[in-house]
């Protein structure tokens, strides 16, 4: 069962240059500490060519309530309506991945542990590698969980969750991000009950005072994968109308920066 939920306030503040150059706040915060990598030499992006998303509910997922917590048919029906991409809410992975854009695990493990077999890795890599953005969403009950993070291993990523997150809610500024097409025009998010990320050798693109709540890696030369420590800001129980949280959810299917307004 949840706890009794109070928004966290997650500011992002603008800034420019290279995709992955970070600025200093306003409180003089050195770059050289962050901890960040130097993605200067990676190879071009790859851009996927499929027209649909997956919202994927196996391997222990977490399932919707009557409040619409896990439920995803609001942002369903805008990327039907904006982009023409339909979503297939599954609870097992198709035989074939080439049609998505897009690939979200809801929670893996939040109702049950269960490990992604070899095969099914070897096939979520292969979408992976033409391109597919994989993007890991999380809710607080689930940070301690295995199942997310044997999956971010097994996909190559040193990316992973921490296994602690919020304890208290409060509003709270982000001091550095990384521009990126997924940050593109995201200026203010409030996420709930949000898992904390550690980065590893990839990047984040959010942080709760010294804690990454969003983080972003490509652990080959295909698409990227993104780990956010929430899935509420993007379902059906409410926070999808909290500032820019809507427009965070069109980012991450747009994947092409030239669909970023």
């Amino acid at each position: 069962m949840r706890a009794a939920i109070l928004p966290l306030a997650v500011l992002l503040l603008s800034c420019s240059g290279d995709p992955q150059q970070l600025k200093p706040d306003d409180s003089g915060v050195d770059t050289s500490e962050t901890g960040e990598t130097d993605d200067s030499d990676e190879p071009p992006p790859v851009y996927p060519g499929g027209d649909r998303v997956l919202l994927y509910y196996g391997h222990g997922g977490a399932t919707e309530d009557e409040d619409g917590f896990g439920s995803f048919e609001a942002v369903d029906a805008v990327w039907k309506n904006r982009y023409e991409w339909n979503a297939d809410h599954r609870d097992y992975i198709p035989d074939s991945l080439s049609a998505y854009r897009a690939i979200f695990f809801i929670a893996p493990g939040f109702t049950g542990e269960q490990s992604f077999s070899a095969a099914e890795l070897e096939q979520l890599d292969q979408a992976l590698a033409a391109g597919t953005r994989m993007i890991l969403l999380n809710e607080r009950d689930g940070c301690a969980l295995s199942t997310p993070n044997e999956l971010l291993a097994g996909l190559g990523s040193s990316m992973s969750y921490t296994g602690s997150g919020l304890q208290q809610y409060q509003v709270a500024e982000i001091g550095l991000i990384a521009e990126h097409q997924v940050t593109t025009g995201v200026n203010a998010l409030r996420f709930r009950d949000a898992c904390y990320v550690d980065i590893g050798d990839g990047s984040y693109l959010a942080r709760h005072n010294e804690d990454y709540v969003i983080g972003r890696d490509r652990p080959g030369a295909g698409g990227e994968i993104i780990v956010i420590g929430d899935f509420e800001f993007m379902d059906d129980s409410g926070p999808r109308d909290w500032d820019d949280n809507a427009v965070l959810a069109d980012r991450l299917v747009e994947i092409d920066p030239s669909y970023a307004e």
